[in-house]
């Protein structure tokens, strides 16, 4: 039952802002609300806000993630990243990423109940980007991506598409180096349709603020975010609202809201989450946990219900 459940929900799935180019990727974003336009870190930036890449201090950096998606609908659903950003000079970075989400194993059944088809859906992006800084307090970002698909429907299982993101950085030393008002423009998932259905192309815009105490290495990370969907008649709205707490820079404690309209998916959970990095010398590893919490769901049925996930990074190489 489950199973035809999601099966019924895929169209929407695929013409709202929680489609499948907008499953959240980072488990330090989801455990502070969805939150990351200004206030992204380190991979995760190739997410939100690729234009904050350029200020990359590290060489190379890596990292994984893997969350069981929409676990309350079908038990065998998943979706997994891997992606990589290095910094190609002191003032640009490149990343490339791919993202992959399975559906699980689908039957296909008439109106007696018997199975007339099987099949293993999934859904999949390759990613690319590239971010130059514009001075030492700004930057400009631009990804391209090639997207498919395996659904069932009645022409075809299998589609190809392309989309695009372009993206600002800007930030503000508030009287030192170690505090700082970060703010953030994106135009995500601009392109053709794909599959007969437009993309859900959104403008988002967000701010931060960050602080690291330089006497025992605390830190402290604010931000909100507000996102719409340009396609249809622009009423989709969503905002994301969080912080984190970082002792001693290395144990770091996190929590948001994310509250978006049903126009734009219905997206309504509380994250939280913890994080742990690890330094030795230049080099860094750190594993984040996130877990939500939906609220408003009419239904009783939320596909964020019993969602989690993790991240791990690696970081090689600072060149500062």
């Amino acid at each position: 039952m489950k199973k035809i459940l999601f099966l019924l929900l895929i169209p929407v799935f695929s013409v709202a802002q929680n489609s499948f180019l907008r499953i959240p990727i980072s488990s330090r974003g989801l455990g502070m609300g969805d939150l990351g336009i200004a206030s992204a870190t380190a991979n995760q930036q190739l997410y939100y806000n690729v234009a904050k890449t350029a200020f990359t201090q590290n060489f190379h950096q890596v990292s994984v993630s893997y969350m069981p998606w929409l676990s309350s609908i079908s038990d065998d659903t998943k979706f997994m990243s891997a992606n990589y950003l290095a910094n190609i000079s002191n003032s640009s970075a490149m990343g490339v990423a791919v993202n992959y989400t399975s559906l699980g194993n689908l039957s296909i059944r008439d109106d007696n109940g018997a199975t007339l088809s099987n099949y293993h859906g999934s859904i999949y992006n390759l990613f690319g980007s590239y971010a130059l800084q514009l001075g030492s307090k700004a930057s400009l970002g631009a990804a391209f991506r090639v997207i498919g698909q395996n659904l069932y429907s009645a022409t075809s299982k299998n589609a190809l598409g392309v989309s695009a993101d372009l993206s600002y950085y800007g930030c503000r030393e508030l009287g030192s180096v170690d505090n700082k008002l970060e703010w953030g423009l994106v135009v995500s998932n601009l392109g053709p349709k794909f599959n007969d259905e437009s993309l859900p192309a959104s403008f988002g815009v967000g701010l931060g603020y960050a602080s690291i105490d330089a006497d025992n290495g605390d830190s402290y990370s604010v931000g909100v975010d507000a996102n719409r969907l340009i396609s249809g008649d622009g009423s989709g709205m969503r905002f994301s609202a969080g912080g984190e707490y970082g002792f001693n820079s290395e144990f770091f404690f996190r929590g948001g809201v994310s509250y978006e309209s049903i126009a734009a998916g219905n997206r309504k959970f509380i994250g939280i989450g913890v994080g742990y990095k690890g330094l030795v010398a230049d080099q860094s590893c750190g594993l984040d946990f996130h877990y939500l919490i939906p609220f408003g769901v009419a239904t009783g049925v939320s596909p964020f219900q019993n969602a989690f996930g993790f991240t791990l990074h690696l970081s090689f190489g600072n060149f500062q």
